[in-house]
């Protein structure tokens, strides 16, 4: 099973509320455990029930790739310590960053994955450098289809790609070329073309949103390497 649809709390905006990578998965507090099941099953890493800054929008704030996570400088210290204690009890040893910056909503504004990392044109260059740092792969600022939350119109992992329908070759091609990965441009949840927010994935398998029609998903499964 690589793909499944899924809704949280009736919302199919599932990357607001959940980040992955190919070790482990950070989900909003409060999901059922069938949910959490389904999860389980189609990403095949542990996941982590957590809040960031008392908020469930955790994808909204997290990014990163499998060497390192991304977190705001105002995550709470419990919050910090209890993700900490949940990867050392699931054998996971990756760094979680309180980053320092005047933005916080790292999961729309760093699209990565183990090869490379695009980030917000909202950052400075010294920021980007430390990103680079931190996640250990080359790092580059930009924006996609003339959108600077380039986390939220991607989604990336180690086997392939999905942005923004308006895109233009140029920049899937060099998007290829910094993930290493194929990218391909597409819409989930009935022609949303905010990809990022509307799924959680890594190169296990993706979960979308329960309104992501047959040719979308179509799409997604052949962008993301599985078909």
């Amino acid at each position: 099973m690589h793909i499944e649809r899924l809704d949280f709390e009736n919302s199919p905006y599932l990357g607001v509320y959940g980040f992955a990578n190919d070790r482990v998965a950070l989900i909003r507090e409060g999901l059922g455990e069938k949910k959490l099941e389904i999860l389980r099953e189609v990403l095949k890493v542990p996941l982590i029930e957590t809040s960031i800054m008392k908020s469930r929008i955790v994808g909204i704030f997290v990014g990163g790739n499998s060497n390192a996570l991304i977190v705001p400088w105002y995550i709470w210290d419990a919050e910090l310590d209890f993700i900490n204690a949940q990867l050392r009890e699931y054998g996971i040893d990756m760094k979680v960053v309180p980053f320092k910056s005047r933005l916080t909503a790292f999961g729309n504004l760093i699209l990565a994955n183990d090869k490379g990392a695009l980030v917000s044109k909202d950052f400075t260059r010294e920021e980007a450098r430390e990103i680079e740092d931190i996640l250990g792969v080359p790092v580059e600022r930009g924006v996609i289809a003339d959108y600077t939350a380039v986390g939220s119109v991607g989604v990336v992992t180690n086997k392939g790609g999905l942005v923004h329908p308006e895109a233009t070759d140029e920049e899937l091609e060099w998007l290829s070329d910094l993930f290493k990965v194929d990218v391909y441009v597409g819409t989930a949840n009935m022609g949303v073309p905010f990809v990022g927010s509307c799924m959680i994935a890594n190169s296990h398998g993706v979960v979308v949103g329960h309104l992501t029609t047959g040719p979308e998903i179509v799409k997604i499964e052949e962008a993301l390497g599985f078909l």
